[in-house]
């Protein structure tokens, strides 16, 4: 059994075909058959049924391929870890971060990270919730940057940064005249809301159940197409301040009245807590939390600054 075969079969599980595995692979089909039929052999097990004209991952095959792809997960983990350890300021960290919390938080704080560690390489994957909570389940990513992570993740809360969401329109919006005819207007409003999976949706859907109302929206892409569709007059949103400040200030956009809002809903710096930070994720979570402004470190983040060294007992 090689690590060929295994990473063979599971982009067919993953994308479904033999062609298409190929073709990610930059083999031959034959090629993709011959490693799923050698690793059927020796396992002794079908790990792939015709299906028609297509194939089926049998249960043996599912089994096989979520305990394959963990254990390729913690290889390739290791692997970056073992070359970071040999010299940390020249390794890599992969960091992965939603889309607000990317443009307005992180960038800023790695430009400093990167003037501090010229040498390190950087990897920053823009995702939804989703998306960035599944990268540090499966080790694709060394920390995460985004709102709190799911109960059922095992991950480790480093340092916590201030993030407000407000609702806002253009300025030709005309302002209520009370409590009563600030939910009418909103539910009269289109609202602009991101995609299924995004942090900033889950919480507009949460604010509409508190209001008690159902109004027309329209589903963008990301916060910037929001913005910018909030600025022409398309309806309202619920966005973070830090994002739209600038906006704010100049005049393009103003705040809305909105029982239930400003909503706290912090960013958070976060960890596998399955494994150990690699020296350079460490000199790159370290950063963060030192950053002027920026986050608040948790026990676990005081914890990371003490363990470094130099650092005073």
């Amino acid at each position: 059994m090689t690590f060929t075969q295994l990473r063979t079969f599971l982009a067919v599980v993953q994308l479904g075909s033999v062609r298409a595995a190929a073709e990610r692979l930059v083999v031959s089909q034959p090629a993709v058959s011959g490693a799923v039929a050698s690793l059927e052999r020796e396992l002794g097990v079908d790990l792939i049924e015709r299906d028609g004209r297509g194939l089926r991952v049998t249960a043996a095959g599912q089994s096989f391929a979520a305990a394959a792809k963990a254990g390729l997960d913690l290889l390739d983990h290791a692997v970056r870890v073992a070359k970071s350890v040999e010299d940390p300021p020249r390794g890599t960290v992969r960091i992965a971060a939603i889309a607000t919390a990317a443009e307005q938080v992180l960038l800023p704080l790695l430009a400093a990270f990167r003037r501090e560690q010229p040498g390190a390489g950087v990897t920053v994957s823009v995702g939804n919730r989703t998306s960035v909570w599944d990268a540090l389940r499966d080790l694709d990513a060394d920390l995460v940057l985004a709102g709190r992570p799911p109960s059922s993740l095992a991950a480790e809360v480093l340092g916590r940064a201030r993030n407000t969401l407000v609702v806002v329109s253009d300025p030709l919006r005309p302002k209520p005249r009370s409590r009563r005819d600030a939910v009418a207007g909103l539910a009269e409003a289109t609202w602009l809301l991101r995609e299924e999976g995004s942090g900033t949706r889950e919480a507009t859907d949460g604010l509409l159940a508190q209001l008690g109302i159902d109004p027309p929206q329209m589903i963008l892409g990301s916060n910037g197409a929001v913005e910018q569709a909030v600025v022409a007059g398309f309806g309202v949103a619920l966005i973070s301040l830090d994002a739209v400040a600038a906006r704010l200030a100049s005049g393009a956009l103003v705040r809305v009245e909105c029982p239930h809002t400003p909503i706290d809903r912090p960013w958070h710096l976060v960890a596998s807590s399955n494994v150990a930070l690699s020296p350079t994720a460490a000199l790159a979570a370290r950063s963060i939390l030192e950053a002027a402004d920026g986050f608040t470190p948790t026990a676990q983040g005081r914890r990371l600054l003490a363990d470094r060294p130099g650092a005073r007992g």
